[in-house]
């Protein structure tokens, strides 16, 4: 679908402050359509967090399960298991899982047998993946091969932006971090 319409079609697992978050961002973008969303919420719960807190946002309305704004319309699925949401009826070029609560090879990998050609997590994994990729760090070191990716965590990428100033600046030799 990508190559053919040059819209980056994504489904979204987790539809809390950072699945809300990409939706706006999609909704605002003339290249990014969210082609479905899974969550355990309620729709119309769902809808009213989405458009309740963020007083900016591009309008929404919930028309039965489906999000509607100018651009596109997201079926809403309840689900919160990977490879629960038939990701390949959706055409999804990339799935967003935004959950927070799977953080492995074996639990992320689902998604890839319902049909999603790749996935992105939005936490840090617990066992290397095919890429941990941080904005800003090394997005320039990621490959059309890469299917499971972690996109690390607001911490992560924090530190790995300040660290990387203070390494160009002074030097580093070691550093650590717990959180």
């Amino acid at each position: 679908a990508m190559a053919q319409q040059g819209v980056l079609r994504i489904g979204i697992m987790g539809f809390g402050q950072v699945g809300r978050q990409i939706y706006r961002l999609a909704a605002q973008s003339d290249d990014v359509v969210v082609a479905a969303v899974a969550d355990i919420g309620r729709s119309e719960v769902l809808h009213y967090l989405l458009v309740s807190d963020h007083q900016r946002a591009a309008p929404v309305r919930l028309d039965g399960h489906y999000l509607v704004n100018d651009r596109f319309r997201t079926p809403m699925l309840s689900s919160d298991k990977p490879g629960e949401p038939p990701w390949d009826v959706f055409d999804v070029d990339v799935v967003i899982d935004a959950t927070r609560a799977f953080h492995s090879r074996a639990t992320l990998s689902p998604h890839l047998a319902a049909g999603a050609p790749r996935v992105i997590t939005s936490s840090l994994p617990e066992e290397p993946l095919d890429r941990l990729l941080i904005p800003g760090i090394n997005l320039h070191s990621a490959s059309p091969d890469d299917r499971l990716i972690s996109a690390g965590s607001s911490t992560t990428t924090a530190l790995a932006l300040c660290l990387t100033i203070i390494d160009q600046a002074l030097g580093l030799e070691t550093a650590s971090m717990t959180s």
